[in-house]
């Protein structure tokens, strides 16, 4: 009799922690914000992961948070997904990612849930606050001024190279498309301001080129292309060949009818469609290659320009035959023949 009211007390506390019990456990619902770490700087972004354990067969509904959520700055909000516990239950989650921009203590807002049961049922729920720290950046000790740093230099290349060699490509270009109308407009290279031979001329031109050093700036069709056109030029005005406006296979007639030797025909026809490779086909040469084009395309004109009359003279009265037989000297040779 004695022990009774020794046990009084230790029945009143278990009914108390009964009648306390949380409320999520009556219906079967427990609800929680988590986040990945509960210190942090202005500024950083935090996700907060919502959790939701309910009987199998509920639906929970999360409200769409708008951009300002009290204190914070909502930055993300996922779709809900929902997983089958071993035991039973279902557990639904949903990650929201917020940032703070002040310094303190702050709680997350109250938020409401709403629940749907298997039979239609409506249950509200409502999620403890979750608190979280914002420190500042700088140390509590750290009193210490600094100077702001110096504007940050970037190393720019020089851009009066490249406006002048723009400028030397923008006058060679408008003197060869100068020299493409006055011969579409058939007009006399006699009437031309230009005195120049047509080989002097394709010289001069070469070693504009050259000074643009176009292929080490990686520009292989421009490179390619202000030196067939060059040749054109020459092949016009030496032996008043209509090559502009030709393909390189409308050449091959052209050239071989003209007062060309074979084999120099055949030289300027093979320089033409490994341009064309470069102009049209996109094939990218390597440097020297490209480099090399402008000694191939002089040395087209050293074979073919007129050599001096003193010279084919000397050879004609030696009975030996001019070098590289240019067509000048056949030209010559006939005369002389004639003169005979």
């Amino acid at each position: 009799m004695k022990k009774l009211p020794l046990a009084m007390p230790l029945l009143i506390l278990v009914l108390l922690l009964a009648s306390a019990s949380p409320a999520w456990a009556a219906d079967g619902v427990q609800a929680s914000l988590v986040a990945d770490r509960t210190e942090l700087t202005v500024g950083d972004v935090v996700a907060l992961t919502l959790e939701v354990t309910h009987p199998a067969g509920y639906q929970v509904i999360v409200p769409q948070l708008d951009s300002l959520w009290g204190d914070f700055e909502v930055q993300d909000q996922s779709p809900v997904e929902t997983t089958t516990n071993e035991d039973g239950t279902a557990t639904t989650r949903q990650r929201i990612e917020v940032t703070l921009f002040n310094v303190g203590e702050f709680e997350t807002p109250a938020l409401a849930l709403t629940l749907r049961d298997g039979a239609g049922q409506v249950i509200e729920e409502s999620v403890a606050p979750l608190a979280l720290s914002v420190v500042p950046t700088l140390a509590e000790d750290d009193s210490e001024l600094r100077d702001i740093k110096p504007q940050a230099g970037l190393d720019v290349a020089a851009a009066w190279p490249w406006i002048a060699g723009g400028l030397a490509m923008a006058a060679l270009v408008a003197a060869l498309a100068w020299w493409v109308i006055r011969r579409r407009r058939g007009e006399s290279l006699d009437r031309m301001a230009d005195n120049r031979p047509a080989w002097q001329v394709a010289y001069d031109t070469l070693a504009t080129i050259a000074a643009l050093d176009l292929p080490a700036q990686g520009r292989f069709k421009e490179h390619y292309t202000l030196v067939t056109d060059v040749l054109r030029a020459y092949l016009e005005g030496q032996f008043r060949l209509r090559v502009f406006e030709r393909t390189t296979s409308e050449l091959k007639p052209i050239l071989s009818q003209s007062e060309l030797q074979v084999e120099h025909a055949r030289r300027f026809l093979q320089l033409f469609a490994e341009s064309d490779l470069v102009k049209f086909a996109k094939a990218t040469p390597d440097t020297a290659a490209a480099g090399q084009l402008i000694d191939q395309a002089r040395q087209l004109v050293d074979l073919t320009r007129p050599q001096p009359a003193s010279d084919l003279e000397e050879f004609l009265r030696e009975g030996q035959a001019p070098p590289q037989d240019p067509p000048s000297a056949r030209r010559l040779a006939r005369t002389q023949e004639a003169r005979a």
